[in-house]
């Protein structure tokens, strides 16, 4: 089988890099094919995913979820999508650690040298795909918009100490939502989809039961209420997720959001757009490495 890795030398802490030889040495063990590519500009891989998409069985990516959000915008524009194998690099691993894939190298080339694929949804907001999280409001815009010297510094604490200034601010914006035959209007301060029940390294037990592969993507609606709301945004991520009785929660493979053209959305921890959006789910869209343990759990 033939095998691209591509690889974003600036995610995370710019380690990956010297993992290289280590991994050549893992590939000359077996009857596999290498080829490796190092980003050389911002979204190139995209370009890259598409371009070479038909000439390999698997792109393997090294990264956070950005640069799996890049890769995945680009094989989703061919018909002839090679299988996923993801290899954490970044600060933050949500995608990987939702499919069970830490940042042991040579564990994860077992699975991608033994291991069976599985098919997995795909989202798309507007013309952007995503796989695990679109999100507006309160603490979503933490995810891209800090400079990377102080991730390079504080690693995983600097989405901590963002997190808090951005919680004192007001956020409020109205909702339009339609889904499944109705429309619903409220004003929130937060929206959360997922796919499952990870998301800024939280595990959020109690959002939902969701499957990657069940054609559905779920949509919590935190409102603006007008005492406490703060606490109560709060209390709900300490209780796993736990739906407060004001808010409002939908599932459906397909969303039209109307609100404010000021508002910003992101999709698996990127910035993505501004205003209206429509969110759509395509069912095992796409061939992914998972864990046997997460293949039991999510699949």
């Amino acid at each position: 089988m033939k095998y691209l890795l591509m690889y974003n030398p600036v995610s995370g802490k710019s380690h990956f890099k010297s993992y290289i030889p280590m991994i050549k040495e893992e590939f000359a063990k077996t009857n596999h094919e290498l080829t490796i590519y190092e980003s050389k500009a911002p979204k190139d891989l995209k370009e890259v995913a598409t371009k070479e998409a038909a000439n390999y069985d698997v792109f393997l990516v090294a990264g956070g979820d950005g640069t799996i959000n890049e890769v995945l915008n680009g094989i989703m524009q061919v018909e002839k999508r090679p299988t996923l194998g993801l290899l954490p690099s970044g600060t933050a691993n949500d995608i990987a650690a939702i499919l069970g894939i830490n940042k042991n190298i040579k564990r994860s080339l077992k699975y991608y040298f033994n291991e069976q694929p599985v098919l997995m949804d795909v989202n798309q907001m507007n013309d952007l795909y995503f796989l695990y999280t679109a999100a507006s409001g309160v603490l979503t815009r933490i995810s891209y918009d800090i400079p990377r010297r102080l991730l390079n510094k504080y690693g995983y604490l600097a989405y901590v100490f963002e997190a808090m200034k951005d919680f004192q601010k007001d956020y409020r914006y109205p909702i339009k939502i339609t889904c499944n035959g109705e429309s619903v209007d409220c004003e929130c301060m937060m929206v959360l989809g997922l796919s499952t029940n990870r998301v800024g390294g939280m595990t959020l037990y109690n959002f939902a039961k969701s499957k990657l592969n069940d054609g559905l993507f779920e949509l919590r609606f935190f409102k603006r209420v007008r005492h406490f709301y703060r606490f109560r945004l709060m209390s709900s991520f300490i209780r796993g997720g736990r739906k407060l009785r004001e808010d409002l929660h939908l599932a459906s493979n397909y969303f039209k959001i109307e609100t404010n053209p000021e508002v910003n959305w992101n999709v698996d921890g990127e910035f993505a757009m501004k205003g209206n959006i429509e969110i759509r789910t395509y069912k095992e869209a796409l061939s992914i490495f998972a864990s046997p343990k997460r293949k039991k759990k999510y699949f």
